[in-house]
């Protein structure tokens, strides 16, 4: 566990491993086989001595002090409970105290989507398996990146000291592929955050989430096929109950709400109906029925991405809003008197803000971004206030949309998507219906990792908060009506959140 710590504080803070000229994982490597036989401290103090040593020789400049904004993050007590001898600390203390230099060869920047400066290792992962330095690498590796660069450490449920020292021997002990994947996705749950993805090739993701409901503790089909009707309670699969099946799922899938674990968990669940042969047992209308489903495909009807609800609302779906439709699109609604734009199914990559403000936009007047905390580069673990100000282009050339606004919002609504609800109804004034979202804000980093090409991790590059700078991650954009459904919308096939919508607005013109 100390070494882990060491070699993460001397990769981010030493001259000469921030500047490049050291190959870390190497040194990392190669001092493991001594590490792992030191039997002492004064073995491990000497064999980290020797880490020390080959980081080089460097000029000592002590900073004058820094903003922290957190003020949670950074944190060197772990030297003071350590048994490192005060030589060493005395060293770690003043590299720490050194500003890094930039570009610093392994810092997390704002506009840096995957980190390239890490080495993939170009080998099969089983290879990559039976060596434990190798997995212990991609421990260290990322547990290091989490605990300098993620923005929300502070927020998680465990410490991430704490759940360093309960990591280290399930990744010791991993001698599979399926045992090192489980203990790298429990790792990644410690985070609490709905951006800590982990692919390793094989990893199976799942788009089958609005198949099922989650509802008073109950699995609830949704949409119904093979057999199954909406409405039915699912009780068990195969000789498994439900709850054990999604018991075990939850320590294996991260997210940053309770709402949005169960959403997510819903998709896997999902799968493991449709697979050939399975038997379900089901609950419904207060007969247990056990079902054997044929292969099953769920289908979803395909409607268009924007259209008339009825003659005063219209309907667009957020994840067909490319930049280039946005003017048709407003065009097409401009004497509408409400639309309603669904965030619940994802958003283009080519959307953009700017085009869509300028017909919602009252003036010229600058709209506002999320506030956010990015990291400070100099001083890796501590973290900086940052507040964006978007300009409009002008908008008396466009005609300005005159009537309401109502976003479709729920716990599958993430990341982007979770920034634009927030900024509807901060700038334009838009009503949020729905469910809270899930919590997960910021751009994605990607972090390489031992194994092969595949083989990757993720988490919430950096922070976003409302305007009075109080936490959206792990809360989510909480809607200005809630909407939740019952056992008879569901069997009557009915989008609630959408039919709260329709309600509003109508109650609003009529």
């Amino acid at each position: 566990m100390i070494t882990c710590r060491v070699w993460g504080l001397l990769k981010y803070y030493h001259p000469n491993v921030t500047s490049g000229k050291v190959d870390w994982d190497k040194i990392l490597m190669d001092g493991m086989e001594g590490i792992e036989h030191a039997s002492t401290p004064e073995m491990v103090n000497k064999e980290l001595k020797r880490m020390l040593d080959a980081a080089g020789k460097y000029h000592h400049k002590k900073t004058n002090g820094f903003n922290d904004s957190l003020k949670m993050n950074v944190n060197l007590c772990w030297l003071d409970k350590s048994f490192l001898d005060d030589a060493l600390c005395s060293e770690l203390r003043k590299i720490a105290s050194t500003p890094v230099e930039q570009p610093s060869y392994y810092s997390v920047r704002f506009e840096q989507a995957l980190l390239q400066n890490e080495k993939r290792y170009d080998f099969e992962v089983a290879a990559s398996l039976h060596s434990m330095k190798y997995r212990l690498l991609s421990l260290f590796r990322y547990w290091n990146v989490i605990y300098y660069f993620f923005p929300h450490k502070y927020l998680m449920d465990q410490s991430w000291d704490k759940t360093l020292m309960e990591s280290i021997f399930p990744f010791i002990e991993a001698t599979d592929e399926q045992s090192y994947q489980i203990a790298f996705f429990k790792l990644a749950v410690a985070l609490n955050d709905g951006h800590a993805y982990i692919t390793m090739g094989n990893y199976f993701s799942s788009g089958s989430q609005d198949i099922l409901e989650i509802m008073n503790g109950k699995t609830i089909v949704r949409v119904g096929a093979g057999g199954l009707q909406s409405g039915d309670i699912i009780t068990h699969i195969g000789r498994r109950d439900i709850q054990s099946i999604r018991d075990s799922l939850s320590a294996l899938i991260p997210s940053s709400t309770p709402l949005n674990r169960e959403y997510r968990i819903n998709g896997y669940v999902a799968e493991m109906i449709s697979l050939p042969g399975i038997g379900v047992t089901i609950t419904r209308d207060a007969r247990e029925i056990r079902l054997y489903l044929a292969p099953i495909t769920f289908e979803k009807k395909v409607l268009s991405p924007y259209r008339w609800l009825s003659e005063k609302i219209g309907y667009v779906d957020f994840s067909t809003l490319a930049k280039e439709k946005i003017d048709s699109i407003f065009q097409y609604f401009l004497d509408a008197e409400g639309i309603i734009f669904d965030l619940r199914k994802g958003v283009d990559n080519t959307y953009d803000a700017g085009y869509f403000s300028r017909y919602l936009s009252e003036s010229n007047t600058p709209y506002y971004l999320c506030p956010m905390v990015l990291p400070d580069l100099e001083h890796p673990g501590a973290f900086c206030w940052k507040e964006i100000i978007m300009s409009n282009p002008d908008v008396s050339e466009y005609p300005r949309f005159q009537g309401k606004l109502v976003y479709l919002i729920n716990e599958s609504s993430q990341s982007a998507l979770e920034t634009i609800a927030w900024e509807g109804r901060t700038n334009f004034h838009a009503i949020l219906i729905g469910r809270p979202t899930s919590g997960a804000l910021g751009r994605v980093t990607w972090i390489p990792l031992p194994g092969n090409n595949r083989t990757i991790a993720a988490f919430s590059g950096f922070a976003l908060f409302s305007l009075d700078k109080s936490e959206l991650q792990r809360k989510g954009i909480v809607p200005d009506i809630e909407v939740y459904p019952t056992m008879e919308s569901i069997k009557a096939g009915k989008d609630e959140i959408l039919e709260a919508a329709i309600k509003y607005l109508n109650n609003h013109y009529y």
